[in-house]
């Protein structure tokens, strides 16, 4: 029978591999250089006696930098089709049926106020209490939105652009002022609905001083992935074909054009130009 579509085949050449790879877009990216940003679940922006307090909220105050520059490590969510398979004769093959999503899990490292720690402590407290039989409204206790940023070295704004960037590089003396460039954001991954549901253990020892570390697992609702629109493309998400009239063996209930039978069919649906075609 022969090898089809041998043309197809791409020869090993190193050389090619490295000319693809020098660009901006196509080189390696890294494990490091990320941001992690949380937002407050409701039941946690008021304090006693229903007043708001600052204390817990994540957009103000020291923990909106203390949950994202100490999250030492991250892992990234992930996702997997469930599958049924076909009853019939034959080989079997399976099918899409839904999506399920995995946890995730985020390494922190602890500052000597155990802020951190205290927050996830307030927030499991608030949101199923080990006194009570009793747990808070889905809505009151899952954090709405949670982003996770990939950020890779240069290709971003001029540093000369940014004051701050300006006195680091003068004071590192090893780039050149012009030429240098920020990090460039190239990802974003939004998880919706989520909350801790495992705050891990910390082994203390009288060993060699170490920091301390804590590990957080989360639930979540669902994620999305975010890169840039050039390399992107949702296309189109829903198709709708509506048949023609046939005029055979019809009487006057059943003859409708099919422009009548659209509007009838999609009459309190919004339609718009993206979804249907």
């Amino acid at each position: 029978m022969g090898i089809p579509n041998k043309q197809n085949a791409r020869y090993n050449s190193f050389q090619e591999f490295l000319s693809q790879t020098k660009g901006r877009d196509n080189s390696i990216s890294f494990t490091n250089l990320f941001s992690v940003r949380f937002s407050t679940p409701p039941m946690m922006r008021q304090g006693s006696g229903n007043v708001a307090s600052p204390r817990m909220q994540v957009e103000t105050g020291d923990l909106d930098w203390l949950l994202d520059f100490y999250a030492d490590t991250v892992n990234l969510p992930s996702k997997q089709i469930t599958t049924a398979q076909t009853p019939y004769v034959g080989a079997p093959f399976k099918y899409a049926t839904n999506t399920a999503y995995s946890q995730i899990s985020i390494n922190f490292r602890m500052p000597r106020s155990q802020y951190s720690r205290n927050f996830f402590e307030r927030w499991t407290t608030m949101m199923a209490s080990d006194s009570e039989q009793y747990t808070r409204y889905y809505q009151d206790y899952t954090c709405p939105r949670m982003y996770i940023y990939k950020w890779e070295r240069g290709g971003g704004d001029i540093a000369v652009s940014d004051p701050k960037m300006i006195r680091a590089i003068r004071q590192n003396g090893g780039a050149s002022l012009l030429l240098a460039r920020k990090y460039q954001l190239t990802a974003a991954w939004e998880l919706q609905n989520l909350y801790p549901y495992n705050i891990g253990s910390v082994q203390l020892n009288n060993a060699q001083a170490q920091s301390m570390t804590l590990n957080v697992g989360f639930y979540y609702e669902r994620y999305r992935f975010f890169t840039a629109g050039k390399f992107d493309d949702p296309g189109l998400l829903r198709s709708v074909t509506v048949p023609a009239r046939r005029d055979n063996n019809t009487d006057k209930e059943t003859s409708r054009n099919s422009s009548d039978f659209a509007s009838n069919l999609f009459s309190g649906f919004p339609l718009s130009s993206g979804n249907f075609a």
